[in-house]
This record gives C-alpha cells, sequence and structure tokens, in this order.
C-alpha cells in the first residue's frame, strides 16, 4: 500500500536550566500530552479531503510494511514532508523528532554528530576504536560512523526512530537504538522538481531532482544540490564572513535506477557522492584553571587522586595578544566575535553505492543488499581557544633562562643573610639584563588526516502470507577499514614557583625568588600525534517470527526475534606521542586484535484490546561490539601482558557490551482524530564501557583506560501523539522523561586500584538530558483553485545534560554542562500556485528556527590537566525562505 505522508515541524521552546522548567511548566505539558495526545514527532499523515481523521502510518521496522500503530515497538516516523518543510537534512539536524531522543553536533568536523537514545550516546571521541550504541541506517544498510552518512540531496520517503536496543532485525551494535533513512525509489511518471531558497547569514539553496518515468521497465533519477552559508561568529582574523565559524558550502549528487527485470525480480542501484567544505562552529575558552589545588578525594574508604589544571588564567595574565583588536576574554556567555588565527577549512568527501536485488513470489520475497561506502575527512587547522596569536614566557632548562629577568641584587644577595643566590656581580647584572624567553604559542591546535570505507553484504528472506504466522530470516556481513593521523599542538603552562623556585631547589631562600619571580607561569610547546590503522568485520545470522491464532487479525500475538553476531577488530598504532613508535618498549609499535560475539533477540507480546488500542510488553537484548581506546597511553606499566611479536606491545581490549530493556506501551486512536502512544521502560546497562584516568608509571601525569566494569540502569517514559481539532487545525507533539541511575563507575584509586565511583557521578549520565519534549500548532487553509497555505508553530525542550561528569577527570564539569534550551520554530507554506496551468505549481516557504535567538551551549570540551575548557553554542535565530516548482 502507498501512503503519501504529511508532516510539519516541530519548534522547541525551553529554559536556561531544568529549575527554571519548573513545576508549572512541567504540569502543563503533561497535562496538555495526556488531553490532546500530544505525542507524535509530527507525522500526520494527509487525510482525505473533509473528514479530518487520521491516515495510516507505514513503517518497515520489521523489514515489511506495516501499520505503525499495530507494531509493537517504540518507533516514530517522520515523513518527507516534515523533513523538507523543516529543513532537515542530516543527522545533526534531527534532535528532539522523537521522545528521549537528542542529537548534537561535531566539534571539529561538519559532518559528525553525537546522537542519544534513551541516554545511550555515540561516543564523542570518534576514534575507530570505538563502535557506536546508536545504529544509523540508509534504506537498511548499516552506516558505521555518523560522518560517513550523507542525505541531503536524497529523496527522503521517512526517517524511522527505533527506541530501544534492536537485537534482531536492525542488530548491527544497537544497545540504544536506530535510526533508518527510507529514500524514495524513482517515480513512475516523469517529472522534474527545483527548488532555491535564501536566508540570512547568507544562506543560499539550489537543488534539482529529475525523474524519468517508466522506460520499458526502468525508472531513473538525478538529483544535484548546492547550498551554503556564512559563518554565524565573526572572527576578527578573517576577512571573508564564508570562512566565519558555522560557515558551510555543501555539494551533493545522487543517481538511483530501478529495473524491474521480470514480473517479479527487481534490481535498484543508489550512487551518491557529497563534498562538504566549512568551518565548524566556534569553541570559545569558557573557563581556565587559576591554580586551585584539587584535593585528593576519599569515597567509602578508597582515596582518589584528582586532576589538577594547570594555573592558565595565571598565564593570560602575563601574557599578550598579537593581534588588534583581540583580547584574552574567557567567559561562557556566548561571543559574537572571537580570534582564530588557525582557520583550515574542514573538508568531508563521502561517496557510496548500494546495489539491491529482490525477488518476490506469492509465499516469500528474497532480497540481496551489496552496499559500500567511503568518507575522507581532512582538517587543516581548528583553533580551539579564540584568542589570537598569544605570546608569553617560554619554559627552558638552564640557569641563562630560569634565571633570566631577576633583580640584580636577589642574584648577588648573600645567601648566609638570606638576601640573594650569591652570583658574582658581573653574573648577576648579565642575566639581570637579559630578557625572558618568549614563544608564541596557541593553547590547543590540531590537525586531522581520516578516512574509512566500509563493505557489507545482507541477505534477507520474508515471508508474504497473510496468515497467522510471519518470518524473517538472514544473514549478514560487514568490513570496515580506516586510519587516521591526528595531529594537536598546545602549550602546557608551568606554575615555576611550584616547580622550579621550590625549597627542594633553592632551599630557604625560595619565597625570596618566588616573590621576585619576573614571569612566575611560562608555557612548554608540545606536540603529540595519534596515527593509527583499524580493520573490523561483522558476521551475524537472525530470525525473527511473529504467530497471531487467531489470523491476520487476530488480537493475540507473540514475536520472538533471535540473532548470533560475530564481531573481530584488528588494530595497529604506530604512534601517540611527540614522535612516531621506532624502537624500544615504549616505543614499539602498539597492536591489538581481538573477537567478541553474542547472543542478542527480543520476546514481544502483544494484546489487541479494540479496533484502535495495541498493548504490548517486550524483552529485549542488545549487543555492543568491544574494540580499543586508541587515545589510551601505553607505558611498561599499563601493557596488559609482556611484549610480544616483533616490536610490539599489545593493546588493551576492551570486551562487548550488553544491555537488557523491559518496555510496556499502548498504541491507540480515538474517535478518528486522537492518536496517541505510551511506553514504559527499564534498561539495564552491564559489562558497560568506563574511560578512567590511571598513573603513569614513570610520571607524565594521568593516562586512560577503557574497560568493562561499568553497570547503570534507565528508566523512563514516552508519549507522543496528534489531535485533529477541525479539519484544518491540529496539535502534534512529545514527551520524553529518563532517569539515569549509575550502580558501579570505576576510579582508580592512588594504588592504581580500581574501585566504585558511582556515588560522585550523582547519578548523571553523559549526553543523557532528563527531559525532551515538544509541541505544535498546524494549520491548514484553503485558497483559490487548488492553492492551500500551510501554517506551523511549535517549541521544544531539552533539559540540561553532562557531557563531562566524571569529578576526577573533569576540573571544568560544571561549565561544560549542556544548556536546558527550548527553540521556537515556524513556518508557512502556500502551494499549488499555478500561472498558465502549466506544471504542478509553485510553492514558496518562509522558515525561521530559534525564533527567540536562545543562547545555548550544545558541545563542549573539558580539556582537564591542560587547564581550560571550551563550550560550542547552537545556531543563532536563522531565518529564510525557498521557492519550488515541479512540473
Amino acid at each position: 500500500m502507498t501512503v503519501k505522508m504529511r508532516v510539519f515541524a516541530v519548534g522547541t521552546l525551553g529554559e536556561d536550566s531544568m529549575k527554571s522548567f519548573n513545576r508549572i511548566a512541567v504540569a502543563t505539558l503533561m497535562v496538555g500530552v495526556s488531553i490532546t495526545g500530544l505525542v507524535a514527532p509530527a507525522f500526520a499523515q494527509e487525510a482525505d479531503e473533509g473528514t479530518g481523521g487520521l491516515e495510516e502510518i507505514v513503517v518497515t521496522a520489521n523489514k515489511r510494511s506495516e501499520n505503525l500503530q499495530e507494531t509493537p515497538i517504540a518507533i516514530s516516523a517522520v515523513s518527507s514532508e516534515q523533513l523538507e518543510l523543516r529543513g532537515l537534512s542530516e543527522i545533526k539536524d534531527l534532535s528532539a523528532i522523537a521522545p528521549n531522543v537528542s542529537i548534537l553536533g561535531g566539534t571539529t568536523n561538519s559532518t559528525a554528530a553525537v546522537v542519544s537514545i534513551r541516554g545511550i550516546p555515540t561516543p564523542a571521541d570518534e576514534t575507530q576504536g570505538f563502535d557506536s550504541p546508536i545504529g544509523l541506517y540508509q534504506d537498511g544498510v548499516y552506516l558505521a560512523r555518523s560522518s560517513a552518512a550523507s542525505f541531503e540531496v536524497a529523496d527522503i520517503e521517512r526517517v524511522e526512530v527505533l527506541r530501544g536496543p534492536q537485537g534482531t532485525l536492525f542488530g548491527r551494535n544497537t544497545t540504544g537504538g536506530a535510526i533508518n533513512f527510507i529514500t524514495k525509489k524513482p517515480d513512475d511518471e516523469a517529472s522534474l522538481r527545483l527548488k532555491l531558497g535564501i536566508g540570512n547569514y547568507g544562506q543560499r539553496l539550489g537543488r534539482f531532482v529529475l525523474n524519468s518515468g517508466d522506460i520499458g521497465g526502468a525508472r531513473m533519477s538525478l538529483g544535484y544540490l548546492r547550498r551554503q552559508r556564512d559563518g554565524v561568529v565573526d572572527n576578527l582574523l578573517e576577512p571573508k564572513d564564508s570562512r566565519d565559524p558555522g560557515s558551510t558550502k555543501v555539494d551533493s549528487a545522487r543517481w538511483a535506477i530501478e529495473i524491474d527485470v521480470t514480473d517479479n525480480i527487481s534490481v535498484y542501484n543508489v550512487l551518491d557522492w557529497t563534498q562538504i567544505k566549512g568551518q565548524p562552529h566556534v569553541q570559545q575558552l569558557a573557563e581556565v584553571g587559576l591554580g586551585v589545588f584539587r584535593p585528593n578525594i576519599t569515597y567509602q574508604g578508597n582515596t582518589f587522586a584528582q586532576v589538577n589544571p594547570a594555573n592558565v588564567g595565571g598565564y593570560l595574565a602575563q601574557s599578550t595578544i598579537l593581534e588588534p583588536g583581540c583580547s584574552r576574554t574567557v567567559t561562557r556567555a556566548r561571543l559574537s566575535e572571537i580570534c582564530n588565527e588557525s582557520d583550515g577549512l574542514s573538508t568531508d568527501r563521502i561517496w557510496g553505492n548500494m546495489f539491491r536485488i529482490e525477488a518476490e513470489t506469492d509465499a516469500v520475497t528474497l532480497r540481496t543488499t551489496t552496499a559500500y561506502r567511503s568518507w575522507k575527512n581532512r582538517i587543516d587547522g581548528s583553533d580551539l581557544d579564540g584568542l589570537g596569536s598569544l605570546r608569553g614566557a617560554l619554559f627552558n632548562i638552564g640557569p641563562t633562562n630560569t634565571l633570566n629577568g631577576f633583580p640584580a641584587a636577589i642574584l648577588s644577595g648573600n645567601p648566609l643573610t638570606g638576601s640573594g643566590l650569591g652570583l658574582p656581580a658581573g653574573t648577576a647584572a648579565f642575566l639581570s639584563s637579559q630578557a625572558i624567553p618568549q614563544i608564541t604559542q596557541s593553547l590547543f591546535t590540531a590537525t586531522n588526516d581520516r578516512e574509512q570505507e566500509q563493505w557489507s553484504q545482507e541477505i534477507e528472506l520474508v515471508s508474504n502470507n497473510d496468515g497467522p504466522f510471519q518470518w524473517v530470516v538472514g544473514g549478514f556481513f560487514f568490513r570496515e577499514t580506516g586510519n587516521e593521523r591526528n595531529v594537536q599542538n598546545f602549550g602546557f603552562v608551568l606554575d615555576t614557583n611550584q616547580v622550579v623556585y621550590t625549597a627542594t631547589n633553592f632551599g630557604g631562600l625560595a619565597p625570596l625568588i618566588q616573590a621576585n619571580n619576573p614571569a612566575r607561569f611560562r608555557v612548554i610547546p608540545q606536540s603529540s600525534t595519534l596515527a593509527y590503522k583499524a580493520d573490523g568485520t561483522s558476521k551475524a545470522v537472525y530470525a525473527q517470527a511473529s504467530y497471531r491464532p487467531g489470523g491476520e487479525e487476530g488480537a493475540f500475538g507473540v514475536t520472538l526475534g533471535l540473532r548470533y553476531s560475530w564481531d573481530e577488530k584488528e588494530v595497529l598504532r604506530t604512534q601517540n606521542g611527540a614522535v612516531p613508535y621506532t624502537s624500544g618498549a615504549d616505543k614499539a609499535f602498539n597492536y591489538g586484535k581481538k573477537k567478541f560475539s553474542a547472543p542478542t533477540g527480543h520476546l514481544t507480546i502483544d494484546y489487541r484490546a479494540g479496533d484502535d488500542i495495541n498493548l504490548y510488553a517486550r524483552a529485549a537484548r542488545g549487543y555492543r561490539s568491544g574494540g580499543f581506546n586508541l587515545r589510551q597511553a601505553t607505558h611498561n606499566g599499563n601493557a596488559a601482558a609482556p611484549p610480544f611479536g616483533n616490536r610490539t606491545i599489545p593493546l588493551t581490549a576492551f570486551d562487548e557490551e550488553l544491555i537488557d530493556s523491559f518496555e510496556l506501551g499502548a498504541k491507540t486512536q480515538f474517535a478518528d482524530r486522537v492518536r496517541l502512544n505510551v511506553a514504559v521502560f527499564h534498561n539495564i546497562y552491564n559489562d558497560q564501557l568506563a574511560t578512567i584516568p590511571v598513573p603513569i608509571v614513570g610520571g607524565g601525569g594521568f593516562g586512560t583506560i577503557t574497560v568493562n566494569a561499568g553497570k547503570t540502569t534507565y528508566t523512563g517514559i514516552e508519549l507522543e501523539g496528534q489531535f485533529n481539532l477541525t479539519d484544518n487545525f491540529s496539535i502534534d507533539g512529545n514527551l520524553g522523561y529518563l532517569k539515569v541511575d549509575i550502580k558501579n563507575f570505576p576510579g582508580a584509586d592512588i594504588t592504581n586500584t580500581t574501585r566504585n565511583i558511582a556515588g560522585l557521578l550523582n547519578g548523571a549520565g553523559s549526553y543523557a538530558p532528563k527531559w525532551t519534549g515538544s509541541i505544535a500548532a498546524n494549520v491548514t487553509v484553503p485558497l483559490s483553485g487548488d492553492a492551500k497555505l500551510t501554517g506551523r508553530l511549535g517549541y521544544n525542550y531539552t533539559s540540561g545534560y553532562q557531557m563531562f561528569a566524571n569529578p576526577l577527570t573533569a576540573p571544568f564539569s560544571k561549565t561544560t554542562e549542556g544548556d536546558a534550551r527550548g527553540l521556537v520554530d515556524g513556518q508557512i507554506r502556500i502551494e499549488g500556485i499555478k500561472f498558465g496551468g502549466a506544471g504542478n505549481g509553485f510553492g514558496v516557504t518562509f522558515w525561521g528556527k530559534n525564533l527567540t535567538n536562545k543562547d545555548y551551549v550544545t558541545r563542549s570540551v573539558d580539556f582537564g590537566q591542560l587547564g581550560f575548557a571550551g563550550v560550542i553554542y547552537g545556531d543563532p535565530r536563522t531565518y529564510g525562505m525557498s521557492l519550488d516548482f515541479e512540473f
């Protein structure tokens, strides 16, 4: 059955913090949801004229077309009309389209995203040693890296968001959930669709999609898109707005062909290519270390060391900024101007091909899908402090450097009386006259070259009968290769009064020397490079069967799904420091290889209590493959075993994670005008990955290791729905609540022994907002002829969330919290405007996002021991218009 879906945008409105989302606001939203069914991410489909009724929503989460209301799983569907109206075209655009779903942009490149579903986020670290617990799919093809996804030029049929572990049909690492982009196949009728758009910040858009129509059983479509935007923050050191932070330029092309080989065999091939060049959003300096000592923490009888940040504040106070107009501003408040002296572009090149064959009989459908994707990313230079060229004192070992600039009287004074160091007068005069060594050194800059390729093959056999028994069986193969070379340059600030001019080195003269220190804070330039190659394979077999004793329309049903997955990871790290590995125990190549496997699946029972009421209970297990922490420091004291092989030290692998999920749900419709879906869940995450600090043998501060010692429970409720008040007015929305309870999280005490520090985290998970919610009003006004006006105004709320919750390693955890926010969006569209009877008419859309110009922190980085933290703000108010035409 083909269903034309009609969808509106979901806006957002929020407060500065969860506290300001007070009891009245919560009560109002919850009452509104329960009364009006404000609970679906705007997936309303177009009803028959004049009925105001709710149309069937078709989804393919079970590998076959099904009514969403009869599918016993927490799933939301967003149609092409909604995506087009709201300008949602990438993974990072889709935040809050469903309850307990949050999506945040990257920190250093334009395509990355952190996706969180039910409190479980994708890794913020984009190294290829970690797999994502959220499965991303395009037409059912698994995408291992969010950065390798490209959808903007595609004709999107809908987006399906599956919440909770998908351990059977979408079983690749889906402990948190899955997002599947389903694209439109070429049309049977020839057509050409054009779209042009403009907006503030120099936004420009051009797009066309050409459909050939049916030509002897073959149909083709060709699409091309060009989109660009200037930056949203002014870089005073960059004269071009098109090179300011937040700027982007996208070129994308897509070619699809479908051929009916016979009446029951079809071939479908899609080739796409995308290039994205831009400046990531600015990371501004939000807080710096001020020399306040962070003592050891004693918890449950164990003593844990805390990372002490370098005194960057002291260094900034005595340093200078070379460029006129730039300053040493440190603030969490949003800045409209910054100074990035390193403004190299981030360039992503993505391309892929999918080839699918389907053979259908009355009994079964055989589907085989072969896919390839490639992603290359180059970051020419990202400045992560925004201060401009910072010049200050350089630390160099040796008396001709450490004593330069001291008063001659202090250097030549009598040490017996405590008045000086007793140097000869000539030497003292010479050292006093010498300038303190200076250096121009950014706090942090980075470059990156990385690439990833993946191949996948999946075979599915799906039953076609309408009887009481339906089933799916399949096999899956996946291989991924990649490499990365990440160069980081930073300045480590040294407090010489605490390290050099101490009682250990100068005895009782230390206080005198410290009081006359001409440059207390000096910087040590550092360079660190991470270089590795990674290879991974995954294989799985799966089967799912549903049985309804009363037949297809029977009230009671049971579904059992089983999957077994085998994964293997292999990595070779050739550098993790200042110089490439060559020889010696700590300079040997780091090599790791390990296999992982686990059975997963689900048992679901559903009961159709009436024509419009479907109740279900579901127990499921999800699995996420183990891997390697490629940023883990490798020293003799941290090696898992003695060196093996030729010039290699083993990298310590972490094992797979398992999550058990228990869910109750109800899907209801009333009077053909109200749709209300509710889900309550409790997830138990076992063997959870935890990255913890460990003292490095031989000094050098802290390293990290990743271990399977965590346990967390996630409990929540989700509502989504729609209420058609009249034929021309409707309300829709969603509400999600999440409680994260960390049962076990490891921390290394001062004896380098792993102990539970769950109580120190205050039960808060990273990238896991407690509340998400949206509500929107939609109106349709018929105009003359076939023309009509559609309007939508809504808001979307996301409560605050932590990004660096471990107090042992995150001295700036409060500053780096994500802000609660509510973003008001609005759209007005007029379509069906015809001139001279040509084509299907013109359409014009006026849109605005974040209409209240809300300032909110969306990403951040706590640099810990380096002594500073940076925050990234979401987009300010943006608006524009587009004109489209189809003939």
